[in-house]
């Protein structure tokens, strides 16, 4: 079972208008579970994908820790979409994967279209690691920061990165993309 939890819409002004959910997530045996599991894993993706990090495999909620994170990310999508586009879903996650970033590794920017819903959860924050960041708002003001146990989540089609830093320690991040698997009350106004 999940805690309850209130999703914030934080709206992003500076060069172009992104919209973020975010929730802090207060899980430390969850934590420490997906940390183990990330670290057994290894990098499954030698660096194929955007993320030029250690990358685990893509379908990872069946895993400890992770399992009860997907909870999390599927309540926070129905209700993204709901403050969003004022129609409820039945959200699925598609892939969920787990990272493990070292002082001076990235992620190019990219998107995750079709998906309607993709985010970043921060298992840890570094001081100096980087954070989330979207290239459209511009490279003094388009990176989210880290804290610990933040869930970021963010539409599908944004384009986003993670800029190469030099940082102690490692920077533990799991990030999955949803789509609907039908809508399933409409709004009123639509």
């Amino acid at each position: 079972m999940i805690k309850p939890f209130e999703l914030k819409r934080k709206d992003l002004p500076l060069k172009s208008f992104i919209t973020t959910y975010e929730v802090k997530i207060d899980e430390p045996e969850m934590d420490k579970q997906i940390i183990k599991v990330i670290n057994e894993y290894g990098d499954r993706q030698n660096h194929t994908s955007n993320v030029k990090a250690q990358m685990t495999e893509w379908k990872m909620w069946h895993e400890p820790g992770f399992n009860k994170l997907a909870h999390y990310i599927l309540k926070a999508a129905e209700v993204a979409s709901t403050q969003t586009y004022n129609t409820a879903i039945v959200p699925e996650i598609t892939n969920m994967w787990g990272m493990k970033y070292k002082s001076g590794e990235q992620a190019i920017s990219h998107d995750h279209w079709p998906a309607v819903w993709s985010c970043a959860y921060y298992l840890n924050a570094p001081k100096g690691a980087p954070g989330l960041f979207f290239p459209e708002m511009g490279e003094q003001g388009g990176e989210r920061g880290l804290e610990k146990g933040l869930l970021v989540m963010f539409q599908g089609h944004i384009k986003h990165a993670v800029r190469p830093s030099k940082f102690k320690g490692y920077r533990y991040v799991v990030s999955a993309n949803i789509k609907s698997q039908k809508e399933i009350k409409r709004g009123i106004n639509n």
